[in-house]
């Protein structure tokens, strides 16, 4: 008796407006990036863990986006690197319309298993204006690791 309750409380909870990721949330006025029409259009989005130089063409209601994550000075030196990098598509007043994957990498520098670039092509859901990026990872080496992250 007491199971069923609870079960709707935990369901009802989990179904709130943001329980599916990033989808409908307010990003950061530091995290926007406006759109051009047309393009290609460069430009840099930068912290101190990373910085994401890019190329867009936006066109049609497609987003085309090819680039380079670089290493800043928090994460130079560590060899091993487990990140995700996040794309956000946003509307007028900079709420996330979309978010897909831009870039992923688990590897060592050692053994030139990291990719920095990216290559990508998406359809931009209706009222996309602007992108924004997030990212999380570890960076290790030896017995020393450093978590890192950015919310949109």
């Amino acid at each position: 008796m007491i199971l069923l309750p609870l079960s709707f409380i935990l369901l009802s909870a989990c179904s709130g407006k943001h329980w599916r990721g990033w989808e409908g949330r307010l990003t950061k006025t530091e995290n926007r990036v406006a759109l051009d029409d047309g393009g290609p259009h460069a430009g840099i989005w930068k912290t101190g863990d990373i910085a994401i130089h890019y190329r867009y063409l936006w066109a049609d209601d497609r987003l085309v986006i090819k680039g380079e994550v670089k290493r800043q000075a928090r994460l130079q030196y560590f060899h091993r690197l487990h990140a995700w990098v996040w794309i956000h598509f946003l509307d007028t007043n900079g709420y996330v319309l979309a978010s897909r994957r831009l870039w992923a990498q688990n590897g060592s520098d050692v053994y030139g298993q990291i990719r920095y670039r990216f290559n990508r092509d998406w359809q931009l859901p209706p009222g996309s204006r602007a992108v924004g990026f997030s990212y999380s990872g570890r960076a290790r080496d030896r017995d020393v690791g450093w978590d890192f992250w950015r919310l949109p």
